[in-house]
């Protein structure tokens, strides 16, 4: 994955063609990542998705190393690679290699912080103290640490930072055959990336089969009942149990993005982690080789943005009233029923078919009609062909 020898001492092993094909791929995916990771950052600072939430602020975290990586980084080795060698100083090279390491490191410790917060959520809720926003800087904290607890070594002499077998990108001396080269190569292959594995492995693997035990029937006989003292039956649901059943539905739509923004990463790195074990206990092997798994690994910095964007309904809705400035009165086809504040609370919501039905219900009995059409998509719970929307407290990012 590395050399020890300067780019401009060595005979270019790529042709001009293909340097030139590096570049325009550096290119396109550094504008990509920047637009896509900026978006993202806009919108979870500035739209309606509570980015005061511990979820939000963790893939906000994920955003902004995204973010660096795609402005600092990927303009230095695009042009190097439309030059066809490395323009800039071998300085430069040390700072875009501990650049580009700390900040993948911190993303690959979010996603294994945000693993932990899904297992805690799921399976551990006695522990659910620990996500409140509060906690969010000691999270953070831990992330950065960690992370420039490996990243710093190669500055103060534990191996090195060097250039890639191809020229134009820099990384860890990964082709160093010196005692110090071996020993944190290998130590930060386990810290970095095999724990961490092991670490999302576990905690989605319980996830799962939390939710896969509590599956949607469980709340079948629970959630609804009928009313045979009225003339026309219409379905009673405990209030509760479907605050239960709408916690468990929304944390595994959550839970699958959370997983697939992390496979997309796995997918990514893995082919350059082969390959750096391989140059580590095998021998290097033809620079062109390099290429691929390198570019691969770049492209994890869009990936997250882009499956935040397709998979997180919220996220989306956010973007919709963001740019949505005069928001239109919502008529919803189904509405949900609350009794008056007078009247004792009772343990269950009368939810209606139509909104019309709920209309004469309430001229009868003269009770509360209140929906949340702003929180449609964060209050809605779908129950058969009914839909159930929840009180604002109710709420679930």
């Amino acid at each position: 994955m590395a050399t020890n020898t300067s780019s401009e001492d060595v005979i270019n092993p790529l042709s001009d063609t293909e340097y030139l094909g590096i570049g325009i791929y550096l290119i396109f995916l550094g504008i990509s990542s920047v637009c896509c990771n900026g978006f993202v950052i806009f919108v979870l600072l500035k739209g309606e998705v509570k980015h005061n939430v511990m979820h939000n602020i963790l893939l906000l975290n994920m955003a902004i190393t995204d973010f660096l990586i795609s402005v600092v980084a990927y303009p230095l080795s695009a042009s190097s690679s439309i030059q066809g060698r490395w323009i800039f100083s071998e300085e430069t090279c040390t700072f875009y290699g501990f650049w580009v390491f700390t900040l993948a490191m911190a993303n690959m410790n979010t996603l294994a912080v945000i693993a932990i917060c899904r297992y805690i959520v799921a399976v551990k809720q006695e522990y659910n103290y620990l996500l409140v926003k509060k906690n969010a800087k000691y999270f953070l904290l831990v992330i950065w640490i960690y992370s420039i607890l490996w990243t710093g070594p190669p500055l103060l002499g534990w191996s090195s930072y060097t250039f890639e077998a191809y020229g134009t990108s820099c990384t860890i001396n990964w082709a160093g055959r010196s005692i110090l080269d071996k020993t944190y190569n290998v130590t930060i292959t386990f810290t970095c990336y095999i724990s961490h594995v092991i670490i999302c492995c576990y905690s989605y693997f319980h996830v799962i089969k939390r939710y896969t035990w509590a599956s949607n029937s469980d709340f079948g006989v629970a959630l609804r009942s009928t009313d045979v003292n009225r003339q026309e039956p219409e379905e009673t649901f405990n209030l509760e149990t479907v605050v239960s059943y709408h916690k468990v539905t929304t944390s595994r739509k959550v839970t699958m993005m959370c997983i697939t923004m992390l496979s997309s990463y796995i997918l990514a790195w893995t082919p350059y982690t082969l390959l750096s074990l391989w140059v580590m206990f095998i021998g290097d092997v033809q620079p062109w080789l390099h290429v691929f798994p390198t570019l691969m690994a770049k492209s994890s910095t869009l990936s997250n943005a882009i499956v935040y964007g397709i998979l997180s309904s919220k996220f989306r809705e956010s973007i919709k009233r963001m740019f949505n400035r005069k928001r239109p009165q919502v008529v919803p086809t189904h509405a949900t029923i609350h009794r008056s504040p007078a009247e004792p609370m009772a343990t269950s919501s009368r939810v209606h078919p139509t909104a019309t039905q709920a209309r004469e219900r309430i001229k009868k009995e003269q009770i509360t009609y209140k929906t949340y059409s702003v929180h449609l998509i964060r209050n809605d719970v779908y129950i058969g062909k009914n839909k159930v929307t929840l009180p604002n407290e109710e709420q679930i990012l």
